[in-house]
């Protein structure tokens, strides 16, 4: 006898928001690094990349710190590429 009724199809359709949900913040994440890369490249340091986005100057300063090793182009599929798994960490 089952304690609980597992109802596959619910189960699925949870998975799949939880995947939307977190393709969503990664999207939303190099979305940012994008930002952040442009601003770079246009000579702004991170105080000022914070205060343009509005975003916390701890995390712009993490991503500038990523981003560092690739400039002055500041590639940004590279940077994206180093500073995810960092953060996945």
């Amino acid at each position: 006898m089952l304690l609980t009724e597992y109802n596959e199809a619910e189960t699925m359709e949870m998975f799949r928001e939880e995947g939307r949900e977190e393709g969503r913040e990664e999207g939303e994440e190099n979305r940012l690094i994008r930002q952040v890369c442009r601003k770079l490249r246009k000579g702004q340091d991170y105080v000022e990349i914070a205060e343009d986005l509005v975003e916390d100057e701890a995390h712009i300063k993490a991503i500038c710190d990523a981003a560092e090793k690739y400039a002055p182009d500041y590639n940004e599929e590279l940077v994206i590429a180093d500073y995810r798994p960092a953060v996945l960490v």
